[in-house]
Order: C-alpha cells, then structure tokens, then sequence
C-alpha cells in the first residue's frame, strides 16, 4: 500500500475486471469440470481460492499498470469491500443453484435458519480475508515492480 498523498482513483474499474475475471474462470471451470467430469472432485475446493486469486490479481495488474503504484489505504480498503460485495452477489446464485439441486436429492428443510446464516457469514468473512490477502502490497510488490521495469525500458529505448 502507498501511503503516499495521492489524489484516490475511481475503483469502479476495477471491481468490473475483478468481476468479470471471476465469472469468466467460474465458467471456464465449469466447461472443463463439463469436459472432464474427475476433476469436479479434485478441484471443487481449491477452485473457489484460484478464482479469486485470479480475480484480484487481475484487478490489481490492471490498477498498477495505469497507474505505476499500489493502492493507498482508503483505497486499499474500498477496493477489498467492493470486490467482497461483487463476488457475493456473482456467487450468490450458484450458491442456491448447487443448493437447490441438492435439495432435490435430500431433504434441508430441517436445517435451521443459523446454520444458513452462519455458512453466508462464514462465506463472506472467508472472502474478504481472500482479497485482504490478494490485494496486499506482498503480491502488489511484485507486479509494480516489473510494472516500473517495463516503463523504464520503454522510456529509455527512446534515447538509445
């Protein structure tokens, strides 16, 4: 994170890229799950944490390179909260999909209302620390400064 006094840049962006990454490897899963259907047991766990690694480190390339800096520390924030708020409403309703094709086959109306609740809470709070974790300047290092690279090289090929 910057803590530099920078004017904050408009994240809406970039809540899109991450949104539109994770539905593109949501389906991009599903048609391999699809194609190779062993897989849906292998990967069914971990695909919720690639998806959203994959969905953050695209926003976060794409906030460095037009940028040339990390996030500061509002911006830091907002950008976790509104890409948590993005990925529950995109995973909202393949949640109660797999739900109710599960209810077809066994009987959940006798669970109650807290564990349904809980598992929502549970779900967003799990989120949120994912993309804490995705968005922190640990991995944000890395991409600006191949970013800083790269425009070094092209702005001295200039003079050569």
């Amino acid at each position: 994170m910057s803590n530099s006094n920078e004017p904050s840049v408009n994240l809406w962006p970039y809540v899109g890229y991450y949104s539109l990454t994770m539905v593109a490897l949501t389906i991009a899963l599903g048609i391999l799950v699809v194609v190779i259907p062993t897989l849906s047991k292998e990967f069914g766990k971990a695909a919720g944490f690639a998806i959203s690694f994959g969905s953050a480190n695209v926003a976060l390339y794409k906030f460095v390179r037009r940028n040339g800096r990390l996030f500061n520390r509002g911006e830091y924030w907002t950008i976790v909260l509104l890409s948590t708020l993005a990925a529950f409403f995109i995973s909202a309703p393949l949640g109660w999909l797999a739900i109710a094709g599960e209810a077809k086959q066994h009987d959940l109306s006798n669970v109650p209302l807290a564990v349904w609740l809980g598992s929502v809470l549970f779900a967003l709070l799990l989120t949120f620390g994912l993309n804490a974790a995705w968005y922190s300047s640990r991995f944000g290092r890395t991409l600006l400064k191949a970013e800083l690279a790269r425009r070094a090289r092209t702005d001295t090929e200039a003079f050569r």
